[in-house]
């Protein structure tokens, strides 16, 4: 006679083996399911922002004063003190300007031509302790109020280099203060951003046939896949 507990005991096995095909039976099913009833996601898409490359120009963003100091009057190219040292000012450091009218002096407490020209030599800047250096030396006189902004200029973290991303490399240019900011109205002026890097964008943007629109190469690989879905049956005769 075979005892109670001996009975149970043999069972469990095989209802354990039982009990676990079963789950793995069920998720292999929610698995086919879920493959069968799905459907290719639809990516929401912005119309495509062609620009001119044109546009693109690798350069400084302003012309910078060069030395010796110049500028062009009645179509002629002068010096500096071709005029100051002839017409001197009666009021070196006042803000009004009898001249050089297209200046526009909004550079914080910097309201007077002095603040950084030198008041006896035009073609040469002044700094505080009274030195004077000419204007390729740009960035030793801004340094005097921007010394944070003017150390990452050094570290090369604020600016703008060309040639070469070396530091120090014969190939690198590293473009000073007054050749992205105007000295005497530093601020940038709001400009239209070109558009930012998108993965559904890149690559050819160019029209790929008179009846398709311009798509990049990741477009049109999600529509091939789209389409074969709908064309490909699988082996089973139904869409995956």
């Amino acid at each position: 006679m075979v005892h109670p507990s001996e009975s149970r005991q043999s069972k469990s096995p095989v209802r354990s083996a039982v009990a676990g095909w079963s789950l793995a039976i069920g998720f292999a099913a929610l698995a086919i399911g879920l493959l069968n009833t799905s459907r290719l996601a639809s990516i929401p898409l912005k119309p495509a922002v062609v620009f001119n490359p044109a546009a693109l120009v690798p350069g400084p963003r302003r012309v910078a004063m060069t030395d010796p100091a110049h500028l062009m009057v009645e179509g002629m190219s002068e010096n500096c003190n071709a005029c100051h040292q002839i017409f001197r000012s009666s009021h070196p450091a006042g803000a009004t300007l009898n001249y050089h009218q297209d200046v526009r002096l909004n550079h914080g407490l910097n309201n007077r031509c002095v603040n950084c020209h030198d008041a006896d030599n035009r073609e040469r800047l002044t700094l505080r302790d009274g030195a004077t250096v000419v204007f390729s030396e740009t960035p030793q006189l801004c340094s005097q109020c921007h010394g944070t902004v003017y150390r990452d200029w050094q570290r090369g973290t604020h600016g703008k280099s060309m040639g070469s991303w070396v530091t120090g490399s014969k190939e690198q240019l590293r473009l000073n203060c007054n050749q992205c900011h105007d000295p005497h109205s530093p601020r940038y002026p709001a400009y239209q951003p070109l558009p930012g890097p998108d993965t559904l964008r890149m690559g050819d943007q160019q029209s790929h046939g008179a009846d398709e629109p311009s798509r990049s190469p990741l477009q049109r690989w999600l529509k091939q896949v789209g389409t074969d879905r709908e064309t490909k049956p699988t082996l089973q005769g139904r869409q995956p």
